[in-house]
């Protein structure tokens, strides 16, 4: 796992009681994991997993994104993303 700088930002005294309040509701350590856990779910409600690796993939378009793993064209079709491997030549 790679281990960055912890971040650093000043939360108002809501925000920080609201930070309090999910780490003892969700019975977490501490804020950072209270923090790790939010972020991971924002990123979980915006990311596009590819339908066939099961990685992240990145929006190229507004209804096309590309995997960088496998390299898939995944399209938005009917509010459902579907991939297709790419042509080998």
């Amino acid at each position: 796992m790679i281990e960055y700088a912890p971040n650093t930002f000043a939360l108002s005294d809501d925000e920080q009681e609201m930070v309090d309040l999910l780490k003892e509701e969700m019975n977490l350590a501490n804020r950072e994991e209270v923090m790790h856990l939010l972020v991971k779910q924002a990123i979980q409600r915006v990311a596009i997993t590819c339908p066939n690796c099961g990685h992240y993939a990145k929006r190229t378009e507004e209804n096309k994104a590309e995997c960088r793993s496998c390299l898939s064209v995944i399209t938005l079709s009917e509010d459902i993303w579907d991939a297709n491997l790419p042509v080998s030549g």
